[in-house]
């Protein structure tokens, strides 16, 4: 006959730590399943709403940088990168006219602040704001234009623009605002 072989009976400590393994294995798994739970929610949450994945993405991320663009850019004089601003903002605005119209120009320059009246500048429309600068006259507003004036920058803040494109858009905002329309 063959003896059975017996088990020798578990301790407490034995007991104490198949209880501690059983609570952790537990533990871990409930921390897995909301972990996989919590994956699920997010991808179906992001697939019920694809805001940034719209077919208009790429046309309001292009509006939100033409408004977030800088209104200038300050160069120490003798600066290297100064040195090589200083020709192409010339050559840009001895090119002359871009062919915009005023409006355009406007819209891509001028309406960063001319629509919201961000830094005291006058609203387009605003014909109270508007009447006393066109009081002064056509040439004095075309001097604070394209040399800048209070916290306005010279050329609206680009000096990509032509003075015959600031010139335009300037008219533009007169002819809105009250003023003689232009030409």
């Amino acid at each position: 006959m063959a003896k059975k072989a017996q088990s020798k009976p578990e301790t407490i400590e034995e007991k104490h730590d198949r209880h501690f393994y059983d609570s952790f294995m537990l533990v871990l798994g409930i921390l897995v399943a909301f972990a996989f739970c919590m994956y699920w929610l997010a991808n179906g949450i992001a697939d019920a709403n694809p805001g940034a994945a719209g077919h208009d993405a790429i046309a309001e991320q292009q509006l939100v940088d033409q408004r977030l663009a800088p209104i200038a850019d300050a160069q120490i004089s003798g600066d290297a990168k100064s040195q090589m601003a200083a020709p192409a903002a010339a050559a840009s605005t001895a090119a002359g006219s871009s062919g915009k119209s005023g409006k355009e120009i406007w819209q891509g320059t001028c309406s960063a602040c001319h629509q919201s009246g961000l830094l005291g500048a006058p609203k387009i429309g605003d014909k109270a704001a508007w009447a006393p600068r066109i009081a002064k006259g056509m040439a004095t507003l075309k001097q604070h234009a394209l040399h800048g004036f209070n916290q306005m920058p010279a050329h609206g803040g680009n000096p990509a623009l032509s003075d015959d494109d600031v010139v335009k858009a300037l008219e533009y905002m007169v002819g809105q605002s009250g003023g003689p329309a232009a030409k």
